[in-house]
This record gives C-alpha cells, sequence and structure tokens, in this order.
C-alpha cells in the first residue's frame, strides 16, 4: 500500500492529532494549511509549529481572495459577529454562522491535486463525529461521495479520501492525542484569535469539554 500521505492541517487539536497518528503508523506524511480569508491566522503559527514537531513537509497555501465570495460566515465575514454558546450546550441556529460554504471539499480539492503530483495516496481530514450535525462536509457520507469523484476526476482507483475520526467524538480524539503525545499545548482552537483562548466561542467550549471529559490535563490558558 502507497505509504505517502497528505494532512489537511488547521492547527487545532483534530488536525494535530491526525497528524500524529498517522506518522506514528510509518506513513510519510505532508501536511497543508489553508489561509481562506479566516478573521485571524492564529491557527496558522500552531500548524507551522507542530510540523516543527514532527519535522514533516509543511505547506501553507493562500487563497484569501476566497474572502469576498464566501460571505455569510462569521469566520470570515466581517459583517457577522463570531457568537459566544451558552456554558452548558451549544445551539445548532447560533453554530450555524460558522459555517464556511463548502470549505473542505476547496481545501480537499487542492489537497487531491497536491497528493497526486506528489506521489501521495491518500488525502486525510480531521472531521469528528460531533461536526456532522451543523457542518454537512464533516459527514461520512460526503467523504466517500468525494473520494468518489475525486478518482475519476484523477483517474486514481486508488486514490483514498478518509476522515478516520468521523465516528469519533472530540474527547475520544483528545485522548488518542495524549496517548501519541502530541503537543495540545501548541495547538489552535478560538475561533477568535486573540493572545489566548476566548473561552466562549463554540470552539473553546468544545475543546474545554473534550478535555474535561477525556480526563487529559487542559494546557490551554482561557480568558473566561
Amino acid at each position: 500500500m502507497n505509504k505517502k500521505a497528505v494532512i489537511i492541517l488547521s492547527g487545532g487539536i483534530d488536525s494535530s492529532t491526525l497528524l500524529y497518528d498517522t506518522a506514528s503508523k510509518g506513513c510519510e506524511v505532508s501536511a497543508l494549511t489553508f489561509i481562506y480569508g479566516q478573521k485571524h491566522e492564529r491557527e496558522i503559527g500552531s500548524a507551522r509549529a507542530i510540523c516543527n514537531e514532527l519535522s514533516v513537509s509543511h505547506r501553507v497555501v493562500d487563497l484569501s481572495a476566497l474572502k469576498p465570495i464566501l460571505s455569510g460566515s462569521a469566520l470570515t465575514d466581517p459583517d457577522v459577529e463570531i457568537p459566544d454558546v451558552p456554558e452548558t450546550s451549544e445551539h445548532y441556529g447560533t453554530l450555524k454562522t460558522t459555517i464556511v460554504p463548502n470549505r473542505n471539499a476547496i481545501f480537499l480539492s487542492i489537497a487531491v491535486g497536491y497528493a497526486v503530483s506528489t506521489g501521495a495516496g491518500a488525502v486525510l481530514f480531521g472531521a469528528h463525529h460531533s461536526d456532522r450535525g451543523v457542518y454537512p462536509d464533516c459527514r461520512a457520507e460526503f467523504v466517500e461521495a468525494f473520494q468518489a469523484a475525486a478518482r475519476l476526476a484523477t483517474d486514481a482507483p486508488e486514490l483514498r479520501i478518509e476522515a478516520p475520526y468521523a465516528a469519533l467524538d472530540k474527547a475520544e480524539i483528545v485522548k488518542l492525542g495524549a496517548g501519541l503525545g502530541v503537543p495540545f499545548g501548541l495547538a489552535w482552537s478560538c475561533y477568535k484569535g486573540g493572545e489566548i483562548h476566548c473561552g466562549a466561542c463554540s470552539s473553546c467550549r468544545e475543546r474545554k469539554r473534550a478535555f474535561a471529559e477525556a480526563g487529559v490535563p487542559d494546557p490551554t490558558g482561557y480568558r473566561s
């Protein structure tokens, strides 16, 4: 089996764990990180630092020209505020504002081109089960359909598109990452991009909860 893989690395907990996990299985990994017009780029530095820890190839792809055409998302649109969420729950209507339309398909398309050009046999990304209710392009059925399209588009019938954590929740990923020695203190999750994690956006709430449920010490500094 082809042991070269391309990882879409956001610099967060899920993709960082995926990077370590894939490398631990003897794969030659390359990481791609995307600038797509998000309101901050704190996670770009995190992705670089995590790749440096593993000494793996890392490329940052600047797609910031997409920002004007990906309007309406709290992550890219200056007119839409990043919402805080209650500590005990996250409402679908609130989280829906953080959807960037078709983002994973855009990233995967570029990663597939990179994989084919470098002879990699797989493209992996860190979608997990907790995302499927809100983000359509994190669902296992999307991954399956995208793989079929990518194989047709590249005439590469053995190319694999994988989201290995699609059936796991974030606490399970934290447990896995802790066992692999993932430097969680370097990983960035906060949508607001301050000096430290805000502690109140949906991504920070999910991060806090995952560490608590996993029983793993949380190295993150939070503002609240």
